[in-house]
């Protein structure tokens, strides 16, 4: 029935405040908003390069509990990551939803820190001799107990799954409602409009990706104890609570846009229950209501994503999820297995991150760009305001046009004009990312073929330096293509921002579903590594990555071929 499914509203009911534009940001606002996101982002990527070195600290001698740790994260991401964006979209105070977050995030941190002390407390995980009060060690140790220990590990597996749920929680809401409210017009005040804004909050991310498990582990080696890392990520969260929070806040009072209560969807009315005698119905009825309501709910959330415009540069993006040659665990331990020292590991890591970053400098820069460079050819074959339908395709018409709920009326000829540059660029600046990750990915390949062993290596002989040449070209080539990584992943964030692409009372709950396709690819690929463990084989793993890249690419080729109906102006590649 239409009254059950949240999904089932008009294209055209779309409400009044989505479509109202923001005014804006004023310079305090902004850093305000990038305080909140900054300290969101360092302790969950702080926390979530932690908890690698709690389980290794606690379970040295296996990998079973990291991989363990992991699947059921995973698994728990997809699972109830469409929940979570449900639930954002449903939040009308937007205040209160990203501080629920936020609080929930810290709280499961802390709590999690507390049975991670527990079980690096036990005497069989101490290092040998105990530390003593002279050494400067901590003089406190338990009794080792194998049941204490996974129930402690269970423990702080499930606050784990917690902590990340609220991370995503607050990332969506952040990045899918706050962002999006309180941007400028495309045109209008360019620092903080959608673009730009959508820019500085992923070059905040990518900075703590790099420095977050740096500050985590100096720490630990400063004081060569993971029990002082814990007490360190308990205090650095609890501590950045009190300044996100206010930050929020501020940003929040300040914008009428952001206080004005967000229309939400009617919450589907209770089941009927036919049966006159409700006390003879089972128990086990209304459970089995409950778990079927919730199902329906889940599957409904994957239908509303396939069904919007944007499904598939979404789909491809969460493909480069799959891809193993990233600086994830699997990766930087066959490198250290084929000789590779933790410092050049490092200054590579460091390299690649540099690209990273400068992405999202540039990004802003190439969609304006691509977006006006179009409209000023269209201007000098004569056409503007008389474009044929193939032109308006092109243009972006169609993407921003009345046919989702009359996005532009209401708006000036100039700021209509703008949007459309915005979406040219946005898909002409993602073909151009997503080519040259392709393209760099290729002899990334070729390098692991050439560097890593093809058949066991004997553990009598020490292990062969890699041939600097063939490591040159794989450190300088992997660097190269994270810089398309993010440059089509910040093109495909704005265009599922779009609201004509993805209404905006549906924004949070398709990226709560994005986020479990994306997980889904990730746990891909962790079975992958497990099916595929030794380093002889991780030049099929590479293999399995490209193809992976491939595949995305030709997802978004199709996609944006169907859009504008032709990929590259050829003769214009001169930029004539």
């Amino acid at each position: 029935m239409v009254e059950d499914d949240e999904y089932e509203l008009s294209n055209g009911d779309t409400p009044e405040q989505d479509i109202q534009p923001s005014s804006g940001l004023t310079r305090s606002q902004a850093w305000n908003l990038y305080v909140s996101h900054a300290l969101s982002t360092w302790n969950a990527r702080g926390y979530e390069f932690a908890a690698i070195l709690f389980t290794a600290a606690a379970f040295p001698d296996t990998l079973v509990a990291a991989a363990a740790r992991m699947i059921i994260i995973y698994f728990a991401m997809i699972l109830f990551s469409s929940s979570i964006g449900r639930w954002v979209d449903r939040s009308p105070n937007r205040l209160r939803t990203l501080l629920s977050t936020i609080v929930c995030n810290r709280g499961s941190v802390v709590v999690g820190s507390f049975f991670w002390l527990l079980i690096l407390s036990q005497e069989d995980v101490l290092p040998p001799p105990h530390p003593t009060e002279e050494s400067g060690g901590a003089v406190f140790s338990l009794p080792s107990n194998r049941a204490v220990k996974a129930v402690g590990f269970a423990l702080a597996v499930g606050c784990g799954i917690v902590e990340r749920l609220s991370a995503s929680g607050n990332l969506i809401s952040m990045e899918r409602d706050w962002v999006v409210t309180v941007a400028a017009p495309s045109g209008q005040q360019q620092r903080y409009d959608l673009t730009h804004l959508n820019a500085a909050m992923r070059r905040i991310d990518l900075v703590c990706k790099l420095f977050a498990p740096i500050a985590v582990s100096a720490v630990i080696s400063a004081w060569g104890s993971a029990r002082v890392g814990v007490l360190f990520t308990a205090l650095t969260s609890l501590a950045s609570l009190p300044i996100e929070a206010v930050s929020a806040r501020r940003v929040w009072k300040s914008s009428p846009s952001l206080q004005a209560p967000k229309p939400v969807p009617p919450p589907p009315p209770p089941p009927q229950n036919n049966n006159n005698n409700s006390n003879t119905a089972p128990r086990s009825g209304s459970f089995v209501m409950v778990m079927a309501r919730h199902l329906r709910q889940y599957l409904q959330g994957f239908e509303m994503y396939f069904a919007t415009p944007v499904w598939l540069p979404s789909v491809a993006l969460a493909l480069l999820h799959f891809n193993m040659m990233t600086w994830r665990a699997t990766f930087i331990t066959s490198l250290i297995n084929v000789g590779y020292s933790l410092n050049v590991i490092t200054i590579a890591r460091t390299v690649g991150s540099v690209f990273e970053i400068s992405s999202t400098i540039v990004t802003p820069r190439g969609i304006a760009y691509l977006g006006r460079k179009t409209s000023q050819q269209k201007r000098r074959r004569g056409q503007v305001g008389a474009a044929t339908a193939e032109e308006e395709d092109e243009a972006g018409v169609a993407l921003i046009g009345e046919e989702e709920g009359g996005e532009g009326e209401g708006k000036g000829e100039d700021e209509n004009e703008k949007e459309r540059q915005t979406i040219v660029g946005l898909e002409r600046f993602g073909l151009w990312g997503f080519t040259w990750q392709l393209l760099f990915t290729i002899p990334v390949v070729l390098a692991i073929w050439a560097i890593y062993p093809h058949s066991d290596p004997d553990p009598t002989t020490p292990t062969p330096q890699p041939p600097w040449g063939w490591s040159l070209a794989l450190f300088a080539f992997l660097a190269l293509s994270r810089f398309g990584v993010w440059i089509f992943d910040l093109t495909t964030q704005q265009l599922t921002q779009t609201p004509s692409l993805v209404p905006a009372h549906r924004r949070s709950t398709f990226a709560g579903v994005e986020a479990s396709v994306v997980n889904l690819f990730e746990l891909l690929g962790a079975a992958a590594a497990v099916a595929l463990p030794a380093t002889r084989q991780f030049p099929l793993l590479a293999l399995a990555s490209f193809g992976a890249v491939l595949a995305g690419w030709v997802m978004y080729v199709v996609w944006l071929r169907g859009r504008r109906g032709h990929l590259v102006h050829w003769e214009k590649i001169g930029w004539a």
